[in-house]
């Protein structure tokens, strides 16, 4: 069974591995060779220590002992076309052998509760338009389609998606009931 709870600052290279891990699991058939094998994990854990130390930041993390298998990054919103009251989630991973235990959505209710405690109205996220199973994941979890586009990564244009959540309280309840 796998604890969750915030990580540890010195628990950043592994939320970093896990990031990686995650990305090459769920993109090699959508993001080019290139950018996934070149992730470095010093530049990504030291993203990971920003985030544990930036007090608006919500990070929640699973850990198998110390092997981290999933996380949820979220808070206030980074993309001025969002409204101040609705949190942002920027990454929600779980490693495939941790999938379908209900990792995510512990992650999704964690993040919603927390955002309602701060006053927050609503939750989005964007998610890589390829990632069928990812976008099946949010809709069943009650996201809405708001609108499409291209997301750039190393200047690569990759359709994404974008989602919100207006009933945050909603969003608590699927998450605990599992549904």
């Amino acid at each position: 069974m796998s604890e969750v709870r915030r990580p540890r600052a010195d628990e950043a290279e592994a939320v970093a591995s896990c990031h990686i891990a995650c990305w090459r699991e769920a993109y090699a058939a959508i993001v080019p060779a290139h950018i996934l094998a070149g992730a470095d994990l010093s530049e990504r854990s030291a993203k990971w220590r920003a985030h544990l130390a930036d007090p608006d930041c919500f990070v929640l993390a699973a850990f198998d002992g110390p092997s981290c298998l999933g996380f949820i990054l979220s808070g206030p919103p980074r993309d001025p076309a969002l409204p101040p009251d609705a949190g942002h989630v920027s990454a929600l991973y779980v490693r495939q052998a941790a999938q379908e235990q209900g990792l995510g959505r512990r992650f999704m209710a964690a993040a919603a509760r927390d955002w309602l405690d701060r006053g927050g109205a609503a939750l989005a996220l964007g998610v890589l338009a390829a990632n069928g199973k990812a976008r099946a994941f949010y809709e069943a979890m009650g996201g809405r389609l708001i609108h499409e586009g291209l997301w750039h990564w190393q200047d690569v244009p990759l359709p994404d998606a974008h989602y919100r959540y207006d009933d945050l309280a909603d969003l608590v309840r699927r998450g605990v009931r599992g549904t």
